[in-house]
């Protein structure tokens, strides 16, 4: 199997070298690097953009003109792509990276290390929100600055509360006030409905965002093993099951294959949340992209509920450079121009999720849209939520993201469908990434000596709270409970 895999890789590698070399143009006068990123309309005006910023920053020939050409090559989020690639050799210049593709592509050593040319050139992490630091750094190191930030909040469509009768929810809100207002609000909605037409609260609630409502963190303090084989993220399962099939405040996977079947929905749930069948969608700033297609609506946002403790979900979707790059330099300027004014702008004027670097959310532009005053109210939300609770993902160097979102889709599965219970479930995720962990150490003996010394430090941290004393906080890695 493993001569099978290393074929079609040499041979799909071959065929990344056709495509590279099928590039139209790759002659041109100054050096060219490749931005691999997804097709969106918006990218051919950040590439004009980035070559109008180089001439008015000065990067320019002697001709006057861009030192540098940047060209698309576009990629939808296929990090195989980006891998086969990378391990050819012939990877693009700069990469659209971030989340747990990061944590791949940073193990993999296809990813340079920016973390002093960053502070050179002026995109550090000071440069952008704090919350973002495990988003772009790993181990300390940066390998990424983000493009967009995304912060998680639930989308209100205020006349549909005004039609049924029920007050919107409140801002901050816990879990039992989200249930009796989203119980009250389906028992109006759905009156007289059929299959296929029922209206929801919301469309869905993260699992990520709820243990930490309940300040629980997918690891321990050291990132050495994980946290969830607790009784409080066995109650987020219970929950969210109750309000799937018991209270159906969300859809079932049967509820919107219904919407798909009936003639004249799409699914996609900015599409049910305009056509009135979810009071609710959970999403960042940038799906006003989609909803200002539509017919304004009265709109509002309130944070995820919480369990306790009010946080929510950070992330970006970063811009990295490829290590193997002929043109490191000239890419960083790249980086470099995403904490310009003319590309933050540009982000704030299309509403794609929150600028990087966040000054550019206090203009008036951003606050107050004019071709949009439905929006007036909702943006400066966002910038508040990242600035005070958000939070990025817990990420352990010692196990992929990737690993653990498995394994928690696979438990929690087996949970919903009533073959084990909910603290049995969240017990073997539990175990699940830790035996992973394991597996990874005992692979790899210069990690092991890092995460030795880690648990040693967890050991420590394991008595100090049994004994109820103030942990130092030197000791404590996972910046979750570091800021908590």
């Amino acid at each position: 199997m493993k001569y099978l895999f290393l074929i079609i890789a040499l041979l799909l590698g071959v065929l990344s070298v056709g495509t590279y070399l099928s590039f139209p143009g790759i002659k041109s006068d100054v050096p060219v690097i490749y931005w691999m990123t997804d097709r969106n309309a918006a990218r051919d005006m950040q590439v004009e953009g980035f070559h109008q910023w180089l001439v008015d920053n000065g990067h320019v020939t002697d001709q006057g003109k861009p030192v540098v050409e940047l060209r698309l090559d576009i990629t939808n989020d296929d990090v195989a792509k980006k891998i086969i690639q990378a391990v050819s050799g012939i990877g693009s210049d700069v990469m659209d990276t971030g989340g747990s593709h990061l944590q791949l592509l940073q193990t993999m050593g296809v990813l340079e290390d920016i973390t002093e040319l960053a502070k050179e050139q002026g995109f550090d992490p000071s440069q952008t929100y704090k919350a973002m630091l495990p988003e772009i750094t790993i181990e300390g190191r940066q390998f990424v600055f983000p493009r967009n930030i995304y912060v998680m909040m639930l989308w209100v469509n205020k006349d549909l509360f005004k039609q049924y009768g029920i007050s919107p929810p409140p801002s901050r809100w816990t879990w039992d006030e989200f249930e009796a207002i989203g119980k009250a609000f389906v028992a109006k909605a759905n009156v007289g409905r059929k299959p296929g037409q029922r209206v929801f609260f919301v469309d869905f609630l993260h699992l990520t965002q709820m243990p930490q409502s309940m300040g629980l963190s997918v690891f321990n303090e050291t990132l050495t093993g994980c946290d969830l084989g607790d009784a409080r993220f066995a109650r987020c399962l219970e929950r969210v099951r109750q309000w799937t099939y018991e209270d159906h405040l969300l859809p079932t996977a049967d509820d919107m294959n219904a919407f798909n079947a009936v003639e004249g929905y799409g699914g996609a749930a900015t599409q049910l949340f305009h056509g009135g069948n979810f009071a609710m969608i959970q999403s960042d700033l940038s799906v006003l992209t989609q909803l200002r297609k539509f017919e304004p609506m009265n709109l509002d946002v309130v944070e995820l509920p919480n369990g306790g403790y009010p946080t929510a979900i950070m992330g970006a979707r970063s811009a990295s450079i490829y290590a193997g790059s002929k043109h490191k330099k000239l890419a960083a300027l790249f980086l470099k121009y995403l904490t310009s004014e003319r590309y933050n702008m540009q982000l704030v004027r299309e509403a794609d999720a929150l600028p990087p670097d966040p000054r550019y959310t206090q203009t008036e532009l951003f606050k107050r849209p004019p071709d949009y005053p439905n929006e007036w109210g909702v943006h400066e939300k966002f910038h508040e939520v990242a600035m005070t609770i958000a939070n990025g993902y817990a990420r352990s160097p010692f196990v992929l993201s990737s690993v653990v979102q498995r394994e928690t889709s696979w438990f929690s599965s087996l949970y919903d469908n009533g073959e084990i219970a909910a603290m049995e479930a969240a017990m073997k995720i539990a175990q699940a990434v830790d035996r992973r962990i394991a597996d990874n150490i005992a692979r790899d003996p210069k990690r092991k000596v890092e995460f030795d010394r880690r648990i040693a430090i967890q050991k420590q941290i394991d008595t100090y709270m049994a004994a109820g004393r103030k942990l130092p906080a030197a000791w404590i890695l996972n910046p979750f409970y570091r800021e908590t």
